[in-house]
């Protein structure tokens, strides 16, 4: 990983704490955290001295997560892509799920649980590589891979500023209330940090921050979307299935 890189995941982590440190303050009250993909449980346990309140962890690596629980953080081994969460509806004050989703085919169950176990009124953190990043737009004119979306690389997923919004956004079950851009490869963090927050939709990393605004029982809309992709795979994608969800197109 390049130095820039490094310094990018390193502000990222920064702005993380300084918007938990902001919604503490806010509530005046411990807030309850799960952090998505919380690997060691490293961040995890500093996320949980700023908010206070308890701390849930996802993790699918085994080994990892036995260190994130040697933390005293409740730690579920899941595949995000295939098994829901184990915890009870509206349960979490708080949920980050940073640097995850560019990692995974399947969103929609995540997202789905996600939405799920956040309480009304709670806050979503959420940050993946920018794919519409000045940098990345610069590689593709020059008919180079965008380095947020390699073919020898682990993302699977790319996502746009206004593509991470719309899915954040979607059904309504979330509302987005900030963004704050880091990075703005390849500048470093002194020079970057400006640009990013005044232009970013060409950041290197957006983080947005999701109340829900759904009530309680309210079912997460994007089960829906992944019962469409099922049915459209399931169908053989091919004439006939109707629309890429699965759903009969209009005439």
């Amino acid at each position: 990983m390049s130095e820039r890189c490094t310094a990018v995941l390193h502000e990222l982590r920064q702005t993380i704490e300084r918007e938990l440190t902001a919604l503490r303050a806010r509530a005046g009250r411990p807030l309850s955290l799960l952090d998505i993909g919380c690997w060691d449980g490293e961040a995890t346990d500093r996320y949980r001295a700023i908010l206070g309140g308890d701390a849930r962890g996802a993790e699918v690596f085994a080994s990892e997560a036995a260190a994130a629980r040697a933390r005293g953080i409740d730690v579920a081994d899941v595949d995000l892509e295939s098994q829901p969460l184990p915890w009870r509806e509206g349960s979490v004050d708080v949920v980050v799920a940073n640097q995850v989703f560019e990692h995974l085919k399947n969103v929609w169950l995540p997202m789905a649980e996600i939405a799920r176990v956040l309480a009304p009124g709670g806050t979503l953190v959420f940050s993946v590589p920018n794919l519409a990043s000045l940098h990345n737009r610069a590689m593709l004119a020059l008919g180079v891979q965008p380095s947020s979306i390699r073919t020898f690389g682990p993302h699977v997923r790319g996502f746009t500023y206004g593509q991470a919004r719309e899915f954040l956004e979607h059904g309504r079950f979330l509302r987005v209330e900030r963004t704050v851009g880091v990075g703005f490869y390849p500048l470093p963090a002194r020079l970057a940090a400006p640009i990013a927050r005044s232009w970013t939709s060409a950041c290197h990393t957006p983080v947005f921050l999701a109340t829900r605004v759904a009530p309680p029982g309210t079912t997460p809309p994007w089960r829906a979307l992944q019962q469409g992709e099922q049915t459209y795979y399931q169908g053989g994608g091919g004439a006939g299935v109707g629309s890429e969800w699965g759903q009969t197109p209009s005439s």
